[in-house]
């Protein structure tokens, strides 16, 4: 193994033994290993991969993934049952909630027993103990019990904690989820300052938006296995086509051309498509039109925008469902909707083409924004996608003078009040 890697993981698998009664697990101990009497769970199987210094790693995956049970290895809670992994340097981890924390003790005292475990002296936990209280900020509650504690309150004094015994690498797995807005916010912000002084991250979340713009590259596990280990916007387009694929449906990142060819024909696409075989329906041609009618790659702030689209039904669909979603073109989501949640009601159909729009208005600040589709059904309440189209084309909304950048149009007045 390297020392140029802070984290280095070979073939690391783990599997636990399910046994159905107590009494299964008695006969166990006395087979001698000579019967079986369980049954063999594998939660990760022979992971391999390596984290540089100051490198900030995403982790994404659907629950029952293995994402924490890696993250504990790493921490040092678990133990591997096969595989070599190697951690250099000081370890703060934040993992199933409270987890390490002595229910009984009030919360300073966990703060210390906490500190104490990762090495630090009683000087310096008395010196840094003013800025961990600070950054909780839970008041009075740090002198009670944290049974007592919201779960809000135990991410907090956590991650304060976590984040004030200068760690070499970071482990947060899901918990700032917890927290309230402004605190996760606090929370991000000193993340980045931790990323610009080189520690190592590891960042468990079912955020594509927090993996691609906290991330410097992203795994994606499935059931206990590494599927892809690459650059943040791939993983992340991998885990949304996974999970449109696992629903039943099928995904295609991209069967359009880009603007200059919107009107490419259906068979031109399809032939980009050429490997789906969808069960029940695919999006076959997509068309971006401005208020004349006419085939547009961009429009003023305000315009009307027309997605005209067709799907091809292959079975009967009694309650249809369509998606779209506006993206940066990074991979970011900056807004997304559904039929269903429009309160928008579409009638049942049947198997052939139709032909369907979405109007959306251009209130944008001047950028490029990237447009994905989806289409499918309402299944015991929810959104079943039985197609993702990643890119339906794109436009370009033109600045708009004295507006300010970015994404947002806030039409921004000042004043001042005298």
């Amino acid at each position: 193994m390297s020392s140029k890697f802070i984290i280095e993981v070979r073939q690391l698998s783990k599997r636990y033994e399910i046994y159905n009664t107590p009494r299964d697990r008695l006969l166990q101990f006395f087979s001698f290993g000579q019967q079986k009497y369980y049954q063999e769970f594998t939660a990760l199987d022979s992971l391999s991969f390596t984290v540089q210094r100051g490198e900030t790693v995403g982790i994404i995956g659907r629950n029952g993934s293995g994402k924490s049970t890696l993250l504990q290895i790493i921490a040092g809670v678990l133990a591997p049952t096969s595989g070599d992994i190697a951690v250099r340097g000081k370890v703060a981890a934040l993992l199933e909630l409270g987890s390490g924390f002595n229910q009984n003790f009030t919360g300073i005292e966990n703060v210390r027993l906490y500190a104490s475990i990762l090495g630090m002296s009683p000087d310096e936990i008395d010196r840094r103990l003013p800025d961990i209280l600070k950054f909780a900020d839970i008041g009075d509650f740090i002198n009670q019990p944290i049974k007592f504690y919201s779960s809000g309150m135990v991410v907090r004094l956590a991650f304060a904690a976590a984040i004030h015994v200068d760690p070499d690498i970071l482990i947060v797995d899901e918990a700032l989820s917890v927290g309230d807005t402004a605190f996760q916010q606090k929370c991000l912000n000193r993340i980045r300052q931790m990323q610009k002084s080189g520690v190592s991250i590891l960042l468990v979340t079912h955020s594509s938006n927090t993996i691609i713009e906290f991330c410097d590259r992203a795994l994606f596990l499935k059931h206990g296995q590494l599927v892809l280990d690459g650059a943040c916007r791939d993983v992340a387009r991998a885990y949304a086509d996974d999970i449109v694929t696992s629903e039943g449906g099928n995904s295609c990142e991209s069967i359009i051309e880009p603007s200059a060819r919107i009107a490419a024909s259906a068979a031109e696409q399809l032939q980009h498509g050429a490997q789906m075989t969808p069960a029940t329906l695919i999006i076959k041609k997509v068309e971006l039109r401005n208020a004349q009618n006419d085939l547009c790659a961009s429009v003023q702030f305000g315009e009307a925008i027309f997605i005209d689209f067709q799907i091809e039904l292959f079975q009967p669909l009694q309650f249809p469902c369509f998606g779209i979603q506006i993206s940066s073109p990074d991979g970011i989501a900056l807004w997304s909707a559904n039929t269903m949640n429009m309160d928008v009601s579409p009638p049942s159909m049947q198997p052939g083409s139709v032909n369907l729009r979405w109007c959306i208005k251009a209130n944008f600040g001047g950028n490029r924004y990237v447009i994905s589709l989806g289409a499918g059904e309402i299944s015991e309440g929810e959104y079943r996608r039985h197609h993702r189209l990643g890119y339906a084309g794109h436009i370009d909304v033109i600045q708009m003078r004295a507006a300010g950048t970015g994404w947002l149009a806030p039409d921004p007045r000042f004043f001042i009040n005298q």
